[in-house]
Order: C-alpha cells, then structure tokens, then sequence
C-alpha cells in the first residue's frame, strides 16, 4: 500500500507585489538595547562569582553553612566592597576571617568591582541609551497607528501639509531618506517619522501602510515620486480605498503619475499661477475668498464641504431629497449633487430623485459632516442587510 502525502490545508497569504518582510523599526532598537546589555554581561559574571567566593570562603573558614549564616556572609560581602561596611558577618575565628576579608577587598575591589563599576559606566555613557529609548518608544507607538496617511520626504510642501494635518488631528508618518534632516524634522515637532528610502516596499510596509489610507508624495525630482507611487499603488491597488496625492514638476509628469496610480498630481508652478490669475479677474473679498480659501486647503472652522458618493446597493436611490431627511437627522444642506455622467446640479431642490452613481456635496459643520457621511453609510449597509434576509 502506498502511503499518501499529507497536504497542508493552510492556504498561503496572497500578499501584493511578492512577498516581502516589513521593516521593523521597533525591532531595531530593540536589538541595539540587547546589545547594549550583552557588554554588561561579562563584568556581572566576574561581580557575581567573586561574591560567591567570598561567601563561601567565609563559610569554609567558620564552618557553617546554614541559611541565616550564608545571608549574613553575602551581608558582609557586600557592604564589604561596596565600602560602607560597618559590621562583621563573624564571631568566631576573628583574625583568620579579618585576614581573608583584607586579602578579598585588595584582590577583588580594583579588578573585579571597580572594574565592573568603570565599564557599566563607559557602556551606558557611549550608548546613548535615551536616545535609543525614545526611537523604540515613538516605533511601538506607530505600529499601533490606523487610518493614517503617509508622508514622504520633508520640505517646504509636506511642512505645510503635516501642518493642517496636525490642526485635524490626523495622523501621518514621515519618511525621508536624508539622515541630515533628522534634526530639522524634530525640531518641526514630527510624532512619527523614519529615516529610510520610501520607494522600498519593506520600508512602505514598515510604516504601516496596509492600514493607512492615503500617500503624499513631494519630492523635487518627479523620478523618485514616480518609484514611490509605483510601489505603493502595486502594495495598495484599490484607488477608493487608498488615495496617493503628488506633485509633478510639468504636466507630462503629472499624467505619467496619475496613470502609473496616483489619484491627484499638483503641478506647484501653474496651481500658484491659477490662483494669481483668479484674482486678477475676480476682485478679491476678503470674506469670500478667505472663506473658500480655508475650506478648499483644509483649514480648521466652524464650516466645511465634503462629497459623499451614492453606492449602487443604496437605499437612497429613487428617493426624493426631502424624503431622506438628511438635514433633519445631521444637520448638514445638501448644495450640488454630480450626476454618474459628470454634470452637476447646483442647489438641488428637494424634489430632485437620488440616482444611482451621485455624488453629493454637503456643507455643514464639521461634526454635522460626519453624522452626514455616517447617515449614507448606514442605509447603503442596512439596504444591503435587507437583501440578505
């Protein structure tokens, strides 16, 4: 009879782009710290071992072996050559013991405790141990990050963008491959960040990517935002759910980045020259314009606008605006709604009907926003509910 093969039933992970072990920083200072310790471990053996010899000496000279005499020679032991000793740990044989405690002080306090007291201190003067403390610290803290976006490289537009993103109280990594602006980036007040290449799928992995939810890529070479959006789209190829912003140098670029998966690209030289010529042609107000400035950049007030799409397994479909009673229930004014084919209807009445593919744009509180994004989540789930019963 021949014998069968056993088959695993365990399925392997089917991980994007290959299979490759993530960049554990936590674990890099984690072996630093060890490191560190392992220099200690020979000065501790000889400190142990000649405290044991002490303590035995003192019990082979006075005979005894039992519990509370051997805890009153390694008593005397210690406070010996710690030098505070004030007492003796003996009775009996007081000048052989006296002789054998002058010889264990000459023999073992230069080479084995003052020796073991000098390189505890050089081992923890050259490891700059709060340093690596503190990296190991920030890592464990950001492995436990979710939702979060990531940055890479540090200049004048990520500054800005880690900016507001503080203001929100959204969370980020920092990636910059510049060991030289370590110091500038801490100074910046940066909660997490690595020094590394971000175009490595080990280092994308490392920041937690597969549970962020979006990418900013500005560096001033378009080459390297390039590798970095290849990366991290083949890591994360679902554009609803994982978004990357860039910046390009030139247009052509730009529709390189966003056919190799970026979902915006800015080209920084014609966003500023729009936005000079906007004011040319239309006269500044200084409530307006600072009103829709702050909204379109993300700045932090008591108002804002989201776009909302309308899944196709919605309950809100075929519906009219004031059957939903969407500003009822969140609060929030439902101003544009954009058609599956693009077009836009401004200042929808509440006669206008849901189709399936909309995307709505709500104005609102911020807080009112998100009961606003909740509100459609929950009929589209309860809807889908519906059909499985």
């Amino acid at each position: 009879m021949k014998k069968r093969k056993k088959f695993s039933l365990k399925k392997k992970k089917n991980l994007p782009y290959g299979y490759v072990k993530p960049t554990n920083y936590r674990a890099i200072y984690e072996e630093q710290f060890y490191e560190i310790l392992s220099k200690l471990r020979f000065p501790l053996m000889i400190v142990i071992l000649f405290t044991m010899l002490g303590v035995l000496g003192l019990m082979i000279i006075n005979n005894k072996s039992d519990g509370e005499s051997v805890l009153n020679y390694l008593f005397h032991v210690v406070i010996t050559f710690s030098t505070i000793g004030y007492t003796e740990g003996y009775t009996d044989n007081i000048p052989l013991n006296r002789a054998f405690v002058v010889m264990f002080i000459i023999i073992t306090f230069p080479l084995v405790y003052l020796y073991g007291l000098v390189t505890m201190v050089n081992v923890f003067a050259a490891s700059n141990i709060n340093e690596i403390y503190r990296y190991w610290r920030m890592y464990k803290k950001m492995e436990t990050l979710e939702g979060h976006y990531i940055i890479c490289r540090f200049n004048g537009i990520t500054r800005e963008v880690m900016k507001n993103l503080r203001k929100r109280r959204i969370k980020f990594v920092l990636i910059e491959p510049d060991r030289n602006l370590e110091q500038d980036i801490r100074d910046f007040g940066v909660e997490f960040y690595v020094i590394d290449e971000p175009h490595k799928r080990s280092t994308l992995l490392g920041v937690g990517i597969d549970k962020a939810i979006g990418l900013v890529s500005a560096f001033e070479e378009n080459t390297q935002d390039l590798s970095v959006i290849v990366t991290a789209r083949l890591l994360r190829p679902d554009k609803d759910k994982f978004h990357i912003f860039a910046t390009a140098t030139t247009e052509g670029a730009a529709e390189k980045m966003k056919l190799l998966g970026a979902n915006e690209v800015i080209v920084p030289d014609i966003a500023v020259g729009r936005r000079i010529t906007s004011f040319i042609l239309h006269a500044p107000s200084p409530v307006v314009s600072g009103f829709l400035e702050k909204i379109a950049y993300g700045e932090k007030t008591d108002i804002d606008i989201i776009e909302v799409k309308v899944e196709p397994d919605s309950e809100l479909i075929g519906k009219k605006l004031k059957d939903i009673q969407m500003r009822q229930e969140t609060g929030t004014t439902v101003v544009a709604i954009v058609r599956a084919d693009g077009k836009m209807k401004i200042a929808p009445s509440g006669e206008t009907i849901i189709e399936e593919g909309d995307t709505l744009i709500i104005l609102g509180h911020p807080k009112a926003l998100k009961r606003a994004q909740e509100f459609v989540r929950e009929h589209t789930e309860k809807h889908k509910g519906e059909e499985l019963v």
